[in-house]
């Protein structure tokens, strides 16, 4: 028996050494996030995170992500015991507080940026906190809405999961039909938006733009990865989804984004139940625009921000480029340190990792572009 337990330790050790994913993340700024994530959980409340050791999560530099498999299952038991409706609501209140908070962080810093008004470092240290919390709930996302669901079977409810009444991922097809079929209206399909762009005319351009605006956020969890901000990402997703296709066809097989929504549980009317159900419902919404969430904070206040300090930098360092700045990372930011070597040295690091940047489509020209220098 006690072989047996041993090989068993030894499984968990092993599955744990590997990496959860893979290259999420390169950029020292981004990477440097996922360090503060640890002690962020800390605030959230939950049992078993009272230190930043009970976080399960790490991230190498290598921008691998590293989940402990024994500190998941010593959360998940403490999560079962101590679900109550009271903590339940706990949990839920302190959840959407966080990504709201991040909301207004990065409206206050696209606000304080355009002005000029207000330090650009102070901000840019508040808005990461409010992303590593962020960031830490989407790590946690990784088991919390199974255990959720496992309590609710314990409960005794038989009901369907409380998916959103349209999901983000629904809603977003639909807005990106919805720009398909403009662009259509004025001749202008995929094929030919492709061959054009950016060379189209201006009320093509400006359709195409307001989209990517409005969209911003949408996309890979790495900055550094083109996603809806980007015109070029948004017009090679129009045609491979919806050229030579079926204009009706197309609709019909997206209105299942308006199915009603899923009934509540009448499971004995318990009040754990429901209470369960509301939070699981918020994190099955959450999975969804975990992403959105701090990739929309990265363009919309953070990149204001950096743009406003390069100035700075160039009055010590006059070969500073914006780009520069991803290759600091959050504290060396709001200390305003800048070492030309270690930024080289990390530059020529990044660019080295061919299959990094094969695997999210950086091209030479990536970070320039992102930080508004191309």
């Amino acid at each position: 028996m006690r072989d047996e337990q041993l090989g068993n330790i030894a499984q968990v050790a092993a599955r744990s050494a590997q990496p959860y994913r893979r290259h999420i993340v390169g950029l020292s700024l981004q990477r440097s996030l996922f360090g503060l994530t640890a002690q962020a959980a800390t605030t959230i409340g939950l049992p078993g995170l009272s230190s930043e050791l009970d976080f399960p999560a790490r991230l190498d530099e290598n921008g691998d992500l590293f989940l402990d498999r024994s500190q998941v299952a010593a959360l998940t038991k403490a999560l079962l015991s101590w679900f109550t409706p009271e903590t339940l609501e706990l949990m839920h209140t302190r959840h959407a507080a966080a990504c709201d908070a991040l909301v207004d962080a990065t409206e206050n810093a696209a606000r304080a940026a355009a002005s000029l008004d207000g330090a650009p470092r102070k901000l840019s240290e508040d808005l990461a906190n409010r992303m590593a919390l962020v960031l830490a709930y989407g790590i946690l996302s990784k088991f919390v809405p199974d255990v959720l669901l496992r309590a609710l079977a314990d409960a005794g409810d038989v009901e369907p999961p409380p998916f959103p009444e349209t999901s983000a991922g629904a809603e977003l097809m639909q807005n990106t039909f919805a720009l398909y079929q403009a662009c259509c209206a004025l001749n202008y399909d995929p094929r030919r938006l492709q061959l054009e762009w950016p060379r189209v005319p201006a009320e093509v351009f400006q359709l195409v733009s307001e989209f990517c605006h409005r969209q911003t956020g949408f996309g890979p969890l790495a900055w550094d990865s083109p996603g809806y901000e980007d015109p070029n990402y948004v017009i090679r997703l129009l045609h491979s989804a919806f050229n030579e296709v079926d204009a009706e066809q197309v609709r019909r097989r997206l209105s299942f984004a308006r199915r009603p929504s899923v009934a509540r549980s009448s499971a004995g009317g318990s009040t754990k139940i429901a209470a369960l159900r509301r939070v699981l419902g918020f994190w099955l919404d959450f999975l969804e625009r975990e992403t959105w969430y701090a990739r929309r904070a990265f363009y919309f206040g953070m990149i204001p921000l950096l743009q406003q300090l390069v100035a700075g930098y160039r009055q010590k360092i006059p070969k500073f480029q914006p780009a520069d700045l991803l290759f600091l990372d959050i504290r060396e930011l709001v200390a305003g340190i800048a070492d030309p070597a270690v930024i080289d040295a990390r530059r020529h690091r990044y660019m080295e990792n061919t299959e990094y940047l094969s695997l999210h489509g950086v091209d030479s020209s990536r970070l320039a572009t992102m930080l508004g220098s191309s």
